[in-house]
């Protein structure tokens, strides 16, 4: 089971993002836009002015990353943080956790 995603980032606004993770599984992350997307576990982090502690997924870019709620590559328990600071952007996220 899992779930697919389209996110519109409006430019410069800071967006929550739980996936809800209930198991290990894969996450396939692309970034289908021209302009490049700030991700982090703080509002603070992503900030176009004051942001510093961010992961940058580059325009055109795609991901596969292993994904739990508490161990892996990327550990998701709670909300991130996405911003595109640039521009408008779409993200595309494709969770595929077993049952």
């Amino acid at each position: 089971m899992g779930r697919i995603l389209r996110i519109t980032l409006t430019e410069d606004v800071i967006y929550p993002l739980d996936l809800k993770m209930v198991g290990a599984g894969k996450i396939s992350i692309r970034n289908a836009s021209a302009f490049d997307v700030r991700i982090g576990y703080t509002r603070i982090d992503v900030d176009s002015t004051s942001g510093v502690n961010y992961y940058t997924f580059i325009a055109g870019s795609e991901r596969m990353l292993d994904l739990s709620p508490s161990i892996g590559y990327l550990e998701q328990d709670q909300a991130m943080f996405w911003n595109s600071p640039d521009g408008d952007a779409v993200m595309e996220i494709w969770v595929a956790n077993p049952l």
